[in-house]
């Protein structure tokens, strides 16, 4: 193996191991979130599930950005901006203040777009057909407004917390996500997307559960 094949394969190795260390972090922030739900009978948002997300938007967006994947790379992106929001929110409470979500979404897009359009990759593989695109920017879309939905119900109540909408949009988002993925064929993007829908759908029955408690609850008194 020549110096160039060399140095190419260490690329893509290295890049792969940004790649699946992100789903690690995804995939455990899963399982904090669901094993304390499941705790609490009810959709709860743990601190812990805002430091993984954090380092799993770094690790998979470092990735996207060098597979030149672009509507995946801005959802990281910005998602990474709200997640650190959430982890001033979940650890300071009140004393967190309260941010304008407006102005603040319109500078994380902006560090989105100029992370995007300098961190492409030149020779990066070539973009899937325009409808696929289309696909994968709506899902993105989708997916991602659900933390600027949970972000907005946050600000308001000053706690981080999941509203139902989140996993709602989160489901849809995820589902047409998850046929971009295998669209592509990139298997790190596949494993990323194929969990989702099940925990979505496990904290959907939570909250509709603790919707019936507390409405059996009420009626009681």
């Amino acid at each position: 193996m020549d110096a160039v094949a060399l140095t190419v394969a260490i690329g893509a190795s290295s890049a792969a191991a940004l790649g699946w260390s992100g789903n690690a972090f995804y995939f455990l922030r899963f399982v904090v979130q669901w094993w304390q739900s499941e705790r609490a009978q009810r959709s709860v948002a743990p601190k812990m599930f805002w430091w993984l997300s954090l380092a799993g938007a770094a690790t998979l967006g470092s990735y996207a950005l060098i597979q030149g994947d672009m509507p995946l790379a801005v959802g990281y992106v910005v998602t990474f901006c709200i997640y650190l929001r959430n982890i001033t929110i979940a650890h300071l409470g009140p004393r967190a203040g309260r941010l304008a979500p407006g102005p603040a979404l319109a500078v994380a897009l902006t560090v989105a777009g100029a992370v995007v359009y300098f961190g492409a990759v030149p020779g990066a593989e070539e973009p899937l057909p325009p409808v696929w695109l289309a696909i994968g920017f709506a899902g993105q879309v989708v997916f991602s407004s659900r933390f600027i939905v949970q972000w907005f119900h946050s600000e308001r109540s000053g706690e981080a917390h999941f509203p139902p909408a989140f996993w709602w949009m989160g489901l849809v988002g995820n589902v047409a996500l998850l046929a971009y993925a295998v669209r592509g064929g990139d298997p790190v993007f596949i494993a990323s997307f194929a969990l989702g829908p099940f925990v979505q759908a496990r904290n959907l029955m939570l909250v509709r559960r603790a919707r019936r408690d507390a409405r059996g609850s009420g009626s009681r008194d």
